[in-house]
């Protein structure tokens, strides 16, 4: 069955959500398929807002089985950040079973809070300085809360220099144009960063910490969301992440008061090592391979050209950065 059939099934027989919420103890009202749902639709076969007869919205989201036991590991993450009183965690709720996943004849489903949100004004936002304030806020309050998650769930570990390691190897092979052109970043980030990676601590990351995970108030954060590539990773994974897609945004904004502003507050905290901040642009440059492989796994040829030309930009102004990250 595809998207469409699924929706077409589901959106024409409402007993169909009765059935489902029913495990939750949910009394079905009404479907909001018009209703646009942050973050990524690809986490899921099929996502809908619904409401129940209290007028709560929630999120009803068809997962594959086949990524059961991942869902699960992140549905127990985020109840277990919830409970550590992070509150811009919308964690899934447990049914009444006290499983956050339910199966039923009609697939395997989860189910969380629907939280409004504004949208960015982009590009404009990244130059505001109260979104790096806010972020910074958030990031150390999960670094300080998450400090024992793996004492109750075993959390993967992601190399990032065994990722863009294997990266360069596949482009020399596969994409040796673009490999060629991006000879001089490759030799940059093998000759340091990549050299001493391993001294840099760990920690547990949300993996994909970018504006558009974001669900954003007024002047605030609403909830944090997608956080399918969580795990232990270095601790500049997060910060790296958040600071690359600025860049990518408006290359300007690296070195103005959004990405400053939560560089300097971040360094007050005094969360992240000495090493750490000093390999940050470095792994801000590692990050884009990431993001380019999406590029040339997709073919998209555009995509692939403005993330050489960002990773040329970072790497031609690399020491004016650095400094301006140095000096905050």
């Amino acid at each position: 069955m595809n998207r469409n059939d699924n929706f077409s099934l589901l959106s024409t027989h409402n007993h169909h959500f009765s059935e489902i919420l029913s495990y939750w103890t949910i009394t079905f009202k009404q479907i909001h398929p018009r209703i646009t749902i942050s973050g990524s639709p690809q986490r899921s076969i099929y996502r809908i807002v619904v409401e129940d007869e209290a007028q709560q919205k929630y999120i009803l989201e068809q997962i594959s089985e086949n990524n059961y036991q991942r869902k699960r590991i992140i549905a127990q993450t985020l109840s277990y950040l919830s409970n550590q009183g992070i509150d811009k965690v919308n964690p899934y709720l447990s049914n009444n079973q006290d499983e956050f996943i339910t199966k039923s004849e009609h697939g395997f489903w989860q189910l969380q809070l629907f939280i409004n949100g504004i949208n960015l004004d982009r590009p404009s936002y990244v130059f505001d300085e109260w979104r790096g304030k806010v972020l910074a806020e958030f990031l150390i309050n999960l670094w300080k809360k998450s400090l024992k998650i793996q004492d109750k769930i075993s959390l993967p570990f992601f190399s990032l220099k065994k990722y863009v390691v294997d990266m360069f190897r596949k482009m020399e092979q596969f994409d040796n144009e673009e490999y060629q052109k991006l000879g001089s970043v490759i030799s940059y980030l093998a000759s340091d960063f990549l050299v001493h990676y391993e001294e840099i601590p760990a920690r547990f990351c949300h993996g994909d910490f970018h504006p558009l995970n974001i669900i954003w108030g007024k002047n605030s954060v609403n909830a944090v969301i997608d956080w399918e590539f969580m795990g232990e990773k270095i601790e500049i994974y997060d910060m790296a992440n958040l600071l690359g897609c600025l860049g990518f945004e408006e290359p300007t904004s690296l070195v103005h008061d959004f990405a400053l502003t939560f560089i300097k507050e971040i360094r007050k905290s005094n969360h992240i090592s000495k090493i750490g901040f000093h390999y940050l642009f470095d792994c801000m440059m590692a990050l884009r391979f990431a993001w380019l492989a999406e590029w040339l796994r997709t073919n998209d040829k555009d995509m692939i050209q403005l993330e050489i030309d960002f990773l040329h930009l970072l790497h031609e102004n690399k020491e004016i950065i650095k400094e301006k990250w140095a000096d905050i």
